[in-house]
């Protein structure tokens, strides 16, 4: 595998052998990262893969070094769009194969694991994760069980269904969930835990959405990226991606989350060295509905590291945003609206220079939440 690519724990330091099946810090619990650093050369990207696996040399090794179905997940439109009267890039990952960034880090993770031997996956989601994980499980003939809340949009996990997955609905909180996927995946050796909250290889593969903006800007990288935030994937994939690029390690990352569960918000109003739980409200953005992010020291590097925010944006931005997005013809869901908010937040309290370059990260699909646009036009 090589040393650059050894896992080590954000709290405590202990290193983990890439190739295992831990998915968190043996020691100590934590949760674990790359903090390797690799070097850049535009002559090393495979122009002649459209995927995400174009940047393979940016990647984690597969330990078999097997074929990666790709669903033809990368490349996503930058288009451009405009709010709050200001010009900004759209990066539309909302068309990705199931319909979500999430894409990128299930087409890595899961033929990650296939090339071990691993043929069934536990993961637990709300939504986007458990459509997108279930796809890739399907596509590398791997078995997907999905853990998801009892409270869920049935609709949502739809998808996953259709995908082959079983599903497995849980009562109480996101972390009840997570608790329970974890149990049964500890009952059968045969089983995974694979979570998309935890793994480090599923946010390097989050982060080829930045290095596909540094292509489409005729290699240069953008001065803000406003990335909506619950978990933290698409904002610890933009540190890595970023962080690969000439000047990238000064792209300003904005940290979208709603009002109503805005935990990161939170620490660094208080100038806390970690994001501790606080309590859920109510948010149609509940993609980033998450009260407790695991890899807390991680996301507060990426806006603190980058120079950038984070931002808490109240339900009736998140709709002004939707609506503004869906005028220009970008059909969005309301998580992926809510980074969207945030640029316009940013723009009248004066944050974005007439100078930036700023870009949006469209995190995922209008399709995903039919139920809810439908209420948000009814209002």
């Amino acid at each position: 595998m090589g040393e650059a690519w050894q896992q080590v724990c954000e709290q405590c330091g202990a290193i983990e052998a890439l190739g295992t099946r831990t998915w968190r810090c043996a020691a100590c619990g934590g949760a674990l990262q790359f903090t390797n650093q690799l070097d850049f050369a535009a002559a090393a990207i495979t122009t002649s893969d459209p995927s995400l696996f174009r940047y393979a040399a940016w990647l984690p090794p597969r330990p078999a070094g097997a074929p990666a179905p790709t669903l033809g997940a990368g490349m996503t439109p930058l288009i451009p769009g405009r709010l709050a009267g200001r010009d900004v890039w759209l990066k539309l990952d909302s068309l990705l194969p199931s319909g979500s960034f999430k894409d990128r880090g299930a087409a890595l993770v899961c033929a990650y694991y296939r090339s071990m031997g691993i043929e069934r996956l536990i993961v637990d989601s709300s939504g986007n994760a458990a459509a997108a994980m279930a796809a890739f499980s399907a596509a590398n003939g791997m078995h997907c069980h999905v853990f998801a809340p009892a409270t869920t949009s049935p609709g949502k996990l739809v998808q996953a269904r259709a995908y082959g997955a079983d599903l497995t609905t849980v009562a109480g909180s996101r972390e009840d969930v997570a608790d329970a996927a974890q149990q049964t995946a500890a009952a059968d050796e045969r089983n995974l835990y694979a979570s998309h909250n935890w793994s480090p290889v599923f946010a390097e593969g989050v982060k080829t959405w930045a290095l596909e903006v540094w292509e489409q800007l005729q290699q240069e990288v953008p001065t803000h990226a406003f990335v909506p935030t619950g978990g933290g994937s698409a904002l610890i994939g933009a540190r890595r991606g970023f962080g690969l690029l000439p000047g990238g390690s000064n792209v300003a990352l904005i940290a979208a989350q709603p009002a109503a569960c805005a935990p990161l918000v939170a620490a660094l109003d208080a100038g806390a060295r970690e994001v501790t739980p606080v309590v859920p409200g109510t948010t149609r953005a509940e993609g980033t509905r998450i009260a407790a992010p695991a890899r807390s020291r991680q996301l507060l590097e990426a806006v603190q590291g980058s120079g950038g925010w984070a931002t808490g944006v109240t339900e009736d931005e998140i709709v002004d945003a939707a609506r503004a997005l869906w005028s220009q013809g970008v059909y969005v869901e309301p998580t992926a609206a809510v980074g969207a908010a945030a640029f316009v937040r940013a723009v009248q309290d004066g944050r974005v220079p007439d100078s930036a370059v700023p870009v949006v990260l469209i995190t995922g699909n209008g399709l995903k939440a039919t139920g809810t646009i439908d209420e948000m036009l009814s209002a």
